[in-house]
């Protein structure tokens, strides 16, 4: 069964001994989840395809409807879902990342009613954190996203233990190691996941994210 954050919660307080939340509220967790995801999805992205209907005539067109949207990677464009075209008509584009939105430099002006279909990367999530309904990363991944979860909750609370002069230093320092161990951990994992995607993405190649003003309009 996918996991949900509360079940992952539940299995990252177990790793830190702190099953009845004496240490760490929900919140603290939830943003060391947030950030061993956010690393996650630097070297595994999800593999998507959508489609894009063309409201208006124009050449550049909204993507912002691509939920958790990373890159494109291709354009077919047009395309008809009941009828496909054969050779797909692969375009050429810019991804302008910042305004969520694709331009079509040359060829034909796209025009209202096309639909596009993309082939894109997406960030992975995990239903119940930051309003996601779905978990998408691989079930192989849970037990290697818990060990960079742990990692980055016990470094925040070494740091707030710092803080506190009263605090035994040495207590610290100890759960600093711990989570820099745990961290390190993490990012050995990763690196096994990255050459895992790279062997099965080798023709899954994402275009280039610029701002608007990158383009050489010369």
């Amino acid at each position: 069964m996918p996991a949900m954050l509360h079940t992952l919660r539940a299995r990252l307080r177990q790793d830190l001994i702190d099953p009845e939340a004496e240490i760490w509220t929900a919140d603290n967790l939830d943003e060391a989840i947030r950030k061993a995801l956010d690393e996650y999805n630097k070297v595994n992205p999800r593999k998507a395809i959508g489609t894009v209907t063309l409201s208006s005539s124009g050449r550049e067109v909204s993507v912002s409807a691509l939920t958790a949207l990373v890159s494109v990677a291709r354009v077919w464009l047009p395309y008809t879902a009941g009828s496909p075209e054969f050779p797909p008509r692969w375009r050429h584009f810019e991804h302008w990342y910042e305004e969520q939105k694709l331009f079509f430099p040359d060829e034909a002006e796209p025009q209202a009613g096309e639909v596009a279909r993309l082939f894109y990367l997406a960030r992975q999530t995990l239903n119940g954190l930051d309003a996601a309904t779905t978990t998408t990363f691989p079930p192989d991944d849970e037990t290697l996203l818990l060990t960079g979860c742990a990692g980055y909750a016990a470094s925040s609370r070494a740091v707030d233990l710092i803080e506190q002069v009263t605090r035994d230093r040495l207590t610290a320092q100890q759960i600093r190691a711990w989570g820099l161990g745990k961290l390190q951990e993490f990012r050995a994992g990763l690196k096994t996941v990255t050459r895992h995607s790279a062997l099965s993405s080798s023709s899954f190649v994402p275009a280039a994210k610029l701002d608007r003003h990158d383009r050489d309009w010369s």
